[in-house]
């Protein structure tokens, strides 16, 4: 992430748990580098980070991952990071996941919850069909241009994930798999042996795949009850975190721009789920900004469509599919409605 689109696109975020930053000075120091130089300068010290009710903006967090990167070159440093999660530092929302009744239910809670941890990423989750049978593919993506750090955010959550599974299941993770982009880096060969499960570099997307089977699973630790009082706490922390800080509107905006591509945008309900209020809130707040649902949704399709169809190689087909649309007749006509013209007859204008 440049540091410019950080400061504009952090600015109204709660920032990161410190805990996540004091952990990243013990996998470096691990690592053998020296863990003080990542936040010098940058106005926190170790005792503060110990303050578990302490967040620090994403600006620190950025400066410090980015001289952690710098440090560790071909160390594999997001591998290490993740290996040194533990899903009890998570607070309530690994409490949650621990007491889930099913990994899948802990899984959505990640999903659910992820901006607590991580404001800057987004989870959603899905099933295909594979040639083992049906897969649960657990998709991690950015919402903002990570830039140098992406491959550190992927690999550390990824692998995290993974790690979490199995510290619920008490055991090995079956048929897991990581698919990860870009090319391999020169520690893939050696780390990745090291890894929950296999990791593939040189995909499409950043995803966690299992048997559809293993979320059916239940955590060693399953309890309704407390899992219960840990959804009432990341649901308080949620509220008390983002009421202030973000317009309804703009929660919105980053839910959609971070849609998973081929999927069909959230429906009014899912959404006011995702953002933890009822549908009659969510109607109601969006109605004090001004705006309705639908009216949102569209802006960010046509906003996302255009730029998509200002790559030539892209088909038309290919744009709807992305946009979520399993009909290209249905994508032309809401691109008609949204621009007055159709997908082919913007692009030639253009």
């Amino acid at each position: 992430m440049q540091s410019g689109q950080l400061r504009s696109a952090g600015a109204n975020q709660p920032g990161v748990p410190a805990i996540y930053l004091l952990l990243l000075c013990d996998v470096v120091r691990g690592l053998g580098f020296d863990d003080q130089s990542l936040i010098k300068g940058l106005g926190v010290d170790r005792a503060s980070l110990l303050d578990g009710q302490r967040r620090v903006s994403l600006q620190i967090c950025h400066t410090a991952a980015c001289r952690a990167v710098s440090l560790a070159g071909d160390r594999g440093l997001g591998l290490a990071y993740a290996r040194a999660l533990n899903v009890t530092l998570h607070g309530s929302l690994g409490m949650m996941a621990l007491s889930s009744p099913s990994i899948g239910a802990a899984m959505e809670a990640a999903a659910r919850y992820v901006t607590l941890r991580a404001p800057f990423l987004a989870v959603s989750t899905a099933k295909e069909s594979g040639r083992e049978g049906e897969v649960a593919v657990i998709h991690v993506q950015s919402r903002w241009d990570l830039g140098e750090l992406d491959r550190f955010m992927m690999e550390s959550m990824l692998v995290g994930l993974a790690h979490m599974a199995q510290q619920l299941l008490g055991g090995p993770l079956v048929g897991g798999e990581i698919w990860l982009t870009g090319e391999p880096p020169n520690y893939a060969e050696t780390l990745t042996r090291e890894m929950p499960v296999p990791v593939y570099y040189g995909s499409q997307a950043c995803q966690l795949r299992v048997p559809a089977a293993v979320l059916a699973a239940a955590p060693r630790l399953a309890d309704p009850t407390v899992a219960a009082l840990a959804q009432q706490q990341c649901e308080q922390e949620f509220r008390q975190l983002f009421a202030s800080v973000q317009s309804v509107a703009e929660r919105l905006r980053q839910l959609v721009a971070a849609w998973p591509e081929g999927e069909p945008m959230p429906s009014l309900e899912h959404t006011a789920e995702r953002l933890h209020m009822s549908t009659r809130t969510l109607k109601r707040r969006l109605q004090q900004e001004g705006l309705n649902y639908r009216d949102i949704i569209d802006e960010c399709l046509r906003e996302r469509a255009c730029t998509l169809l200002e790559e030539p190689r892209l088909a038309v087909s290919e744009i709807a599919w992305r946009l979520g649309y399993n009909d290209v007749s249905n994508f032309s006509r809401a691109f008609r409605r949204w621009t007055g013209q159709t997908p082919r007859q913007w692009r030639g204008g253009q």
